[in-house]
């Protein structure tokens, strides 16, 4: 083995362990849904949040009913009028959420758009909206949750 060969297995050595000696291990879990507050009046905000959290949970493989509790708060809901078209209004749903555990939190928001033909359709589109936010903002939770070395705040 010639000493050109030697230097690179040494740098190359050197980084690796250089690279992992000053990052804390993650936190993977496990984790259980503890408590889910939604002050907001929509109509199952709650229940999504809850079932989206249980399924982020479960599809990373780290849901335990004695894992380390996860609270989540929704921190704003709401949508509005965005655009106008010949037949429909878009309208916009906005979510923000707050998710902590241990001492560990961090803040989610994320916005939707659903078209408005009439009063019936809309208030499914709305709800088919916020369903779809809180099922995505709890997969980013759970991403972040079981990725983020303890500690350290986005």
């Amino acid at each position: 083995m010639g000493l050109h060969t030697v230097n690179r297995a040494l740098l190359l050595l050197v980084v690796f362990v250089g690279c992992q000696v000053g990052r804390p291990p993650p936190a993977a879990g496990p984790f259980k849904v503890h408590q889910v507050i939604a002050s907001s009046a929509e109509p199952g905000l709650k229940d999504a949040l809850k079932s989206g959290l249980g399924q982020a949970l479960t599809a990373r493989g780290v849901l335990d009913a004695g894992g380390q509790a996860i609270n989540v708060a929704v921190l704003r809901a709401d949508s509005s009028p965005s655009a106008v078209g010949p037949n429909s209004q878009m309208h916009t749903a906005r979510l923000q959420v707050s998710v902590q555990s241990g001492s560990r939190s961090a803040q989610f928001s994320s916005e939707r758009s659903y078209s408005v033909i009439d009063p019936v359709q809309g208030a499914a589109a709305r709800a088919a909206a916020f369903d779809a936010l809180a099922h995505q903002l709890m997969r980013d939770g759970v991403m972040w949750l079981s990725n983020a070395p303890q500690g350290i705040q986005p």
